[in-house]
């Protein structure tokens, strides 16, 4: 989550090519060690290219600098997304979201933080530019109000995770490690116990190493999320068949089948092996995030087969 507050002038050109040059490396080496993405706050970031990050000189004037190395250039670009702190399908993130205020006191001065808040709401690292000496600091705290379950209002201090640099990642490599271990442990302990969890739905085999590769926890607790949900749908569903749309309107997921040009195209990539029955085409397909669950829903033993968990598979209009 990337750090807002971390967008202030400093004192020359030289130390703004030094900050940058860093904050590029590091996030490279993040994304090596696992991390996909870097989300910004969209309200906060309207124009960012044209914040002045020095006197007189913007992101955009050192996106076009002949100094600056071309590589470093190309690789800002891509880095800096317009990919939301929180997706619209995350619905619990939202809730909280919704439900805080996050404040940091820097330099004498509070400010409203919302680039660590939302790290601070998914258990997930922060990142910054190191434009002030808090922000070489591989931890940051700062104050968390909410309003609690009971619409009582609570204050607490928190602290993120932090990087700026290689140096200030390195510091967390033995925590990420660690985590993802424990994603993958638990991801595991979601398919052996499936039939207690989800006792009115089956995963299909391929499942099983589609849950292997799920390294992040978050990711893990949505997949979790949405197939309780799913699960208690299918508990009710006694006669007639499958009507996702009904699904749609009752629940929180989001259903749809896919295009006939998907189909016709790409249609036996979203066919998966149904037992005593052979392969079936998964169509219907539950969105959330990144993430896409193709089931196949047998009208006849009311029965809803779980296929594939994982990022999208490729669509007509993207061949």
């Amino acid at each position: 989550m990337f750090n807002e507050l971390s967008l202030s002038k400093v004192s020359s050109r030289e130390i703004l090519y030094d900050i940058l040059e860093n904050f590029i490396r590091a996030v490279i080496r993040a994304k090596e060690i696992g991390f996909t993405e870097i989300r910004l706050h969209e309200r906060s970031l309207p124009n960012l290219y044209q914040i002045n990050i020095s006197q007189d000189y913007n992101i955009d004037l050192w996106l076009n600098d002949g100094r600056v190395n071309s590589d470093l250039r190309n690789n800002f670009r891509t880095i800096l997304t317009s990919t939301p702190l929180i997706k619209e399908s995350e619905i619990s993130e939202i809730d909280i979201f919704s439900r805080s205020e996050f404040h940091k006191i820097l330099d004498s001065v509070k400010y409203q933080v919302w680039g660590l808040g939302a790290a601070f709401i998914y258990s997930t690292l922060s990142v910054s530019l190191a434009t002030n000496d808090e922000w070489d600091k591989n931890e940051i705290a700062f104050s968390h109000f909410y309003l609690d379950e009971n619409v009582e209002e609570k204050i607490e201090e928190v602290v993120v995770k932090h990087f700026s640099s290689t140096e200030t990642l390195n510091t967390h490599i033995d925590w990420y490690v660690k985590y993802q271990l424990e994603c993958l442990r638990k991801s595991k302990e979601v398919w052996e116990r499936r039939i207690e969890f989800f006792p009115n739905l089956e995963l299909c085999e391929e499942v099983e190493h589609q849950l292997d590769k799920i390294g992040i926890s978050k990711m893990l607790f949505q997949i979790v999320d949405r197939l309780k949900t799913l699960n208690n749908y299918v508990k009710d569903w006694e006669k007639g068949d499958f009507d996702y749309a009904n699904v749609n309107q009752t629940t929180n997921l989001r259903i749809s089948p896919e295009s006939e040009s998907t189909i016709r195209k790409f249609g036996s990539i979203r066919k998966f092996i149904v037992p005593d029955q052979g392969k079936k085409l998964f169509d219907l397909h539950i969105k959330t995030g990144d993430l896409r669950f193709h089931f196949y829903p047998d009208n006849i033993l009311k029965k809803v087969y779980i296929g594939y968990i994982g990022k999208h598979l490729r669509i007509a209009s993207e061949d």
